[in-house]
């Protein structure tokens, strides 16, 4: 991955190479090209950033046309300038694209459908400014330090910062599948396609060869070298067993590596993409993390992430990448699958609650008791709950002291649609967080090309027009993909079990917590910039010692990266702003 930055009026030009420095990624020349107000910078010598007649074109990421063909930075700046915005439609792959158009004095900034690429932007009076990592952008005076409260007691509750926000009040994510233009007399959001509100709710069903040949499709033209070093994020699951299985068929026997990251011998998804591996003849890696590792990788893994989310998976991911790291070039996962073909434990709720009378009350009952720390309302909820949790409340969530104002929205709100799992997916489209760009830049920091086959618009596209029976039924989720995954897998693979990727909840994380509380929320601490109200983190603290519950484990891992991003981003602000020369990188703990 390259990266980006730049910025359109006044702003001081000299900080263009500061900007450019922050940038973690990319060559080790800043490369900046300046056109009448506009300057831009990349750190990916001049590849990627060309000034071409009366525009300057700076694009990142793996750029593909209607025919699954790459595009070059040329060859954006021709098509924005026969088109204009109207090009974005045609383009698919990962992608974060800025354009200078001095003729209408207007700079446009776009990105993939599901921002696989990250690109963030700031905005002042007679100013813009955009980066890759909002690093670049905290080198810049006028963005003010101040948190987004809002945002991060969203995140304390959903895992992450909600669509179109970031940890800093000034700062704000472009979104993706969009082109924001910004003039001096406004800015505008356009959506690129494929635009959900182009859709109806389908009807006609999808065969199942359809779906495999879609896939195949967008794999292949990530792979158009056949010659290059390939692996493959190989989980216990199907979605990217079936990645590789197609990356299989197309390359030659050792050229396919895959690595799973994992606890242990007795962690699923080891065991399961064992299994995968050993069907499908890759060369296997297996990456052991284990609790005691987070105090050298949680620091790390928020400092690139940025905005922290994901819980504990992102410093295994992390950890994933770095062992990955010389041994392939490009990483392929199946990252976005459970979102077109509704996988996740929320489409089952949302089906649930479409389908058993009573089931979505009750659903959004444990949901609001989860948040709150209490009991559900009504006596049904609560009888199913004292039988399945207990008879006490468990913990609410910590919050941003002192503000309690969260940014969610209640899934249970498409279940009274004809075709709920389509109008999440619509919803999804229309506003979506930035956890595909937090996988991207894992990867990116250890010089891996990211590959996310399943974001690829031709998918999107085609999972927009699969009815909503043919993805969740009584006893299954993604119930087609499943039956295109049997085209090419064993049903070993395709009916196994999925398992969310995280740590044992055991003794050994409980002490890991408790340290990670002692390094961060000391009393030498306190003075320090502070995000989290520490009176709900010691509330979640354990007595004595047993293990801390699942929900325990989530509200403090939150707040735990949240006081680790405090401490990297707010509380050093003026390193970003000062010398040029002066180095910065993650805390230790």
């Amino acid at each position: 991955m390259t990266s980006m930055c730049g910025f359109v009026g006044r702003i001081n030009g000299s900080l263009m190479t500061r900007m450019g420095q922050l940038l973690p990624q990319g060559g080790p020349e800043v490369h900046i090209l300046e056109s009448g107000l506009a300057h831009f910078a990349m750190r990916a010598g001049s590849g990627g950033v060309e000034r071409l007649d009366k525009q300057l074109v700076a694009c990142t990421g793996h750029l593909l046309n209607v025919a699954g063909l790459p595009l070059s930075v040329q060859e954006i700046a021709e098509g924005y300038r026969r088109d204009g915005i109207r090009f974005l439609d045609e383009l698919d792959g990962h992608y974060a694209i800025a354009i200078w158009d001095e003729a209408l004095q207007a700079l446009v900034l776009a990105r993939d459908p599901f921002g696989v690429m990250p690109l963030a932007v700031a905005q002042g009076e007679g100013w813009t400014a955009f980066a890759t990592h909002y690093k670049a952008l905290l080198a810049l005076s006028q963005i003010s330090s101040e948190p987004d409260l809002p945002a991060i007691n969203t995140f304390f509750h959903n895992g992450w910062a909600p669509p179109g926000r970031t940890f800093f009040k000034d700062i704000r994510p472009v979104l993706p599948g969009s082109a924001m233009i910004v003039s001096a007399s406004a800015a505008k959001i356009v959506r690129t396609k494929p635009r959900a509100c182009d859709y109806e709710a389908p009807s006609e069903p999808v065969t199942p060869k359809e779906v495999l040949d879609v896939l195949e499709r967008s794999v292949n033209a990530w792979t158009p070298d056949t010659r290059a070093r390939v692996g493959v994020s190989l989980s216990g699951g199907v979605d990217s067993a079936l990645i590789a299985a197609l990356l299989r068929e197309r390359l030659a026997v050792d050229q396919l590596h895959s690595f799973t990251v994992g606890h242990g011998d007795t962690d699923p998804d080891i065991l399961g993409a064992r299994q995968t591996a050993s069907i499908l003849g890759t060369h296997h890696h297996e990456i052991i993390v284990r609790p005691k590792d987070l105090m050298e990788l949680l620091p790390t893994t928020v400092w690139c992430l940025e905005d922290p989310g994901g819980y504990d998976e992102f410093p295994q991911l992390y950890a994933l990448a770095r062992g990955a790291a010389g041994t392939v070039d490009t990483m392929f996962s199946g990252n976005m699958c459970d979102t077109l073909f509704a996988g996740m434990p929320a489409h089952r709720r949302l089906w649930l609650g479409r389908h058993v009378p009573g089931a979505k009350r009750i659903l959004r009952d444990f949901r609001s008791a989860e948040l709150s720390g209490t009991l559900p309302d009504s006596w049904i909820a609560r009888a199913i709950y004292q039988v399945t949790k207990g008879r006490h409340p468990l913990p609410a969530p910590c919050s941003a002291y002192p503000e309690q104002s969260r940014l969610a929205t209640d899934e249970m709100a498409f279940a009274d649609d004809k075709a709920p799992l389509f109008r999440m997916l619509c919803s999804a489209l229309t506003a979506w967080d930035n956890r595909m760009g937090a996988q991207q830049v894992l990867a990116a920091e250890f010089g891996l090309r990211s590959c996310m086959p399943y974001a690829s618009k031709h998918l999107i596209d085609l999972a927009l027009r699969i009815p909503d029976r043919q993805k969740v039924g009584p006893r299954q989720v993604k119930a087609i993909l499943r039956k295109a995954a049997e085209l090419v897998l064993p049903r070993a693979v395709t009916h196994r079990k999925k398992y969310i990727q995280q740590f044992p909840y055991d003794a050994e994380m409980a002490d890991v917590i408790d340290h990670l509380y002692s390094r961060l929320f000391a009393p030498s601490r306190r003075n320090q910039v502070s995000v989290v109200n520490h009176a709900d983190v010691q509330r979640l603290l354990r007595r004595g010692s047993r293990p801390y519950k699942p929900v325990e484990v989530r509200w403090l891992w939150n707040a735990i990266t949240a006081e680790v991003w405090a401490q990297q981003f707010i509380a050093r602000r003026e390193v970003f702003v000062g010398d040029e020369s002066k180095a910065i990188g993650p805390i230790t703990l």
